[in-house]
């Protein structure tokens, strides 16, 4: 039997220890009582009555390159039409208060750079052997996409105290912007900034969240001709930079660093629905 989802959610993974599941408000919400076995992709996909199938990629961008293509690829599964979505947890600058959920204009892929000793022009310049740094997702179903998440209510996110931001508490918000995904986990104000210029070099912003896997899902995506029915949605559950006299490893160990991934995750997956109830028929 042919898998033939309206949407196809692709979050990137099920259980991690003392964190919720990026599967998990997924099964929680819909009947996802079936599954198929599909060759190169680890776990089976759910699915059920209602349009939507789950499969989580694995985490990093090979992970989630390898398991799209063979979804891709697969006979048992047609996605023809189908909208395709990476549904998640990222890192983020100051500016989005945790809780936020960013609707992505372009994937910028961090480790497409060149690094050098650093001297009066920085460390970083653009890599001169590949043209494959940043994907712009289709503006009409942004749009789209956009219109239907603007209906959604946030929750908010974890009470500020924590030293892992200098951000105030301000109420989470819906951004569009660019994601910067990278195998590499970073935390730090150098990097940041570092961050923000390959996102410029690349003609795109303004930088909104870090995350690890969707560089990976759009580059499966445009070989197979998919990225125009592709969409990330990240909710954004730490900040990628310590508070004023913090050091960033103090930061990055900060027992409260992830209090805000269950909100982001929750807040990630009521856009991604509120879109998919909209979009996907």
């Amino acid at each position: 039997m042919t898998v033939d989802p309206d949407a196809l959610v692709l979050p990137a993974f099920e259980d991690l220890a003392d964190l919720p599941g990026e599967a998990t408000p997924w099964h929680n919400a819909y009947d996802l009582d079936r599954s198929a076995s599909i060759d190169g992709v680890p776990p089976p996909v759910r699915y059920g009555d209602r349009g939507v199938a789950v499969v989580p990629t694995g985490i990093g961008k090979t992970a989630a390159a390898t398991t799209t293509a063979a979804l891709c690829s697969s006979p048992r599964i047609d996605l023809d039409g189908a909208l395709v979505l990476s549904v998640g947890a990222a890192g983020g600058p100051p500016a989005l208060p945790i809780g936020s959920v960013v609707v992505a204009d372009t994937i910028v892929d961090w480790d497409d750079k060149c690094r050098v000793d650093p001297d009066d022009e920085g460390s970083l310049a653009l890599n001169p052997y590949t043209d494959e740094g940043a994907f712009e997702l289709d503006a009409g179903l942004l749009e789209e996409a956009r219109a239907a998440a603007d209906a959604v209510d946030l929750s908010e996110g974890p009470d500020r105290g924590t030293r892992s931001s200098d951000a105030a508490p301000d109420p989470p918000t819906i951004a569009g912007g660019t994601n910067l995904c990278g195998d590499e986990l970073w935390h730090g104000r150098e990097l940041a900034a570092q961050a923000a210029w390959l996102v410029e070099a690349n003609e795109a912003g303004p930088y909104r969240a870090t995350e690890m896997e969707d560089a990976g899902t759009a580059a499966a995506l445009e070989r197979f001709g998919r990225l125009d029915r592709y969409l990330s949605v990240r909710g954004i559950s730490n900040h990628d930079r310590p508070p004023a006299g913090v050091p960033a490893r103090e930061s990055l160990l900060d027992p409260g660093f992830e209090a805000g991934f269950g909100p982001a995750i929750e807040n990630a997956v009521r856009v991604a629905r509120s879109v998919i109830e909209d979009l996907a028929a």
